[in-house]
């Protein structure tokens, strides 16, 4: 430093163990992104007992709910139980979600059946809510936390 004033050196060799594992948590965070995603389809799987979406509106009632006294959407449970994640782009992403054929209609609603007369009503299963947010922030501060000296 020049001029007039005054310095520390700070001996930074107590944390170079925790900038190194911090470094390795950042750079592959595929760890972080599964424990998200195991996360996130328990939540969804949550909103099928609740029979509520993410921003907890009530679904509406289906037709063969209210006939035969069962729940929305889980018949079969197949819907349910299709629900998974997979770590995407290198560690860095997650994505969550139903690969059945009629896993879109039910989160987005839209026309279905013989010359699409059947409408079908949105009943939103994946997002994320306030609950999620802070779980995630949990999970990464629980990664994070792990690379404290």
């Amino acid at each position: 430093m020049a001029g007039q004033g005054s310095s520390v050196v700070v001996d930074t060799a107590p944390l170079d163990g925790a900038l190194a594992r911090l470094a390795a948590v950042l750079s592959h965070p595929d760890g972080i992104m599964d424990a998200i995603g195991r996360y996130l389809v328990g939540s969804a799987h949550r909103r099928f007992e609740r029979e509520r979406a993410p921003d907890g509106t009530p679904w509406l009632k289906s037709a063969r709910a209210i006939a035969e006294g069962g729940r929305t959407l889980t018949n079969t449970g197949q819907l349910r139980n299709s629900i998974a994640h997979t770590v995407t782009d290198g560690g860095r992403a997650v994505e969550v979600g139903s690969g059945v054929v009629y896993a879109a209609i039910h989160q987005f609603g839209g026309h279905a059946g013989r010359g699409r007369r059947a409408r079908i009503p949105a009943r939103p299963y994946l997002g994320v809510d306030e609950h999620d947010r802070d779980a995630i922030t949990h999970i990464v501060s629980r990664a994070l936390q792990g690379a404290r000296p």
